[in-house]
């Protein structure tokens, strides 16, 4: 059975368990770097809220021998247990894309990269950065399950009635606060998820004389506390002062859209082989549709200006 069977499949089970009080259509989306995912959209019928559930992973679980009658079970009890804010009712949604100081507050940016996305970018407003693009999004809601956004585009932004440059200037403003930059140590965030008998494994490798990891004791991580992290290089002077600090400037590694990690540079540094680097852990660690970059981007302290220090090949 191919996927496009099996979703149909899914779809009519669904369609069975949930009764007339719902509607299931198919439903597919190019997400962040032309990463195609194919789902389902569920409506109750009468309301102008739903969801969308992604199939592409639990096809891979049917594929390995997963009963479809299973997978189809726990997605009923998701799309059951899946509960709407009442504040977003569809007032509440219309006065969002109606209304820019409504929406304001509510507004944040995230960095893609500019040729992966071409074609998405026709239709919204963005800003070049780099061989990145500074686009925006509606923060609707946030929980533990996970976000609800809604991307500008044109269209709404002719409802607004702004340009581009005041999007971009307000949005700024408020990340600023509202999502400040976030600077720690690779060996800190690694001493942090890891559990007692990993860290004593490392400490056998090796530690310093102060007690903590040497795995890659020059890399720090900068983010915000957005799900889109990288946008961090946006805004704030927290590299700028670490420069000052460490007497050197920086090197930026897009890690992915969550965040970067910056190595001080001495001088010493092998573009190339940092860029070989980044580009092997993008095409073995890192998600699609969560590549930021193969380039390597750097920080000079005197221009205070970031720059692309080596060019990487496209995503």
């Amino acid at each position: 059975m191919n996927k496009k069977e099996f979703i149909e499949m899914v779809k009519e089970m669904l369609q069975e368990s949930l009764g007339d009080e719902y509607s299931v259509v198919e439903y597919s989306h190019v997400k962040n770097n032309k990463k195609p995912l194919s789902g389902l959209a569920i409506q109750r019928i009468g309301t102008d809220l739903g969801m969308v559930i992604y199939l592409d992973k639990v096809f891979d679980e049917y594929q390995n021998g997963r009963e479809a009658d299973k997978i189809t079970a726990d997605l009923y009890r998701e799309i059951r247990n899946a509960e709407i804010p009442k504040e977003l009712s569809g007032d509440f949604m219309s006065a969002l894309v109606n209304n820019y100081e409504t929406a304001k507050p509510m507004i944040f940016c995230k960095l893609v990269n500019e040729k992966a996305n071409r074609e998405m970018l026709k239709e919204v407003p963005y800003f070049p950065f780099l061989d990145l693009a500074v686009i925006f999004y509606i923060l609707v809601s946030k929980s533990n399950e996970g976000e609800m956004a809604i991307t500008i585009d044109h269209k709404i932004m002719d409802l607004w009635g702004i340009d581009s440059q005041q999007l971009y200037q307000d949005t700024i403003y408020h990340m600023e606060t509202s999502v400040p930059q976030q600077l720690q140590s690779f060996s800190d965030i690694m001493e942090g998820i890891l559990d007692e008998e990993e860290k004593i494994i490392l400490r056998e490798i090796g530690i310093n004389g102060k007690g903590r990891f040497e795995t890659t004791p020059e890399l720090y991580c900068l983010r915000n506390s957005s799900i889109f992290g990288a946008s961090s290089l946006l805004y704030g002077d927290t590299m700028a002062k670490f420069a000052e600090q460490e007497q050197c400037d920086m090197l930026i590694l897009p890690s992915s859209i969550c965040e970067v990690l910056l190595l001080p540079d001495d001088g010493s540094r092998n573009y190339g082989e940092l860029q070989d680097m980044v580009k092997t852990i993008n095409q073995t660690e890192v998600s699609r549709e969560e590549l930021l970059s193969n380039s390597i981007y750097k920080y000079d302290r005197m221009a205070k200006k970031i720059s692309i220090a080596y060019q990487g090949e496209e995503l």
